[in-house]
């Protein structure tokens, strides 16, 4: 499983309201990436993605 359908997951479990919005490609693994493509959505939007990716950090 890469880091994005991963990210992917946590969007829809944690936000189902905001998964559509906050969703990358699922062939990202890298967290800079993601960030970097949620961020130039909105810097709501990547705020939201950065919390989705520290959750993720501390489930390894």
């Amino acid at each position: 499983m890469t880091l994005a359908e991963h990210y992917n997951a946590e969007a829809k479990l944690r936000m189902p309201h905001m998964a559509d919005d906050l969703a990358v490609d699922p062939a990202i693994d890298n967290a800079g990436h993601i960030d970097e493509i949620v961020f130039r959505r909105s810097e709501y939007l990547g705020g939201m993605a950065a919390v989705l990716l520290a959750l993720i950090s501390e489930q390894k």
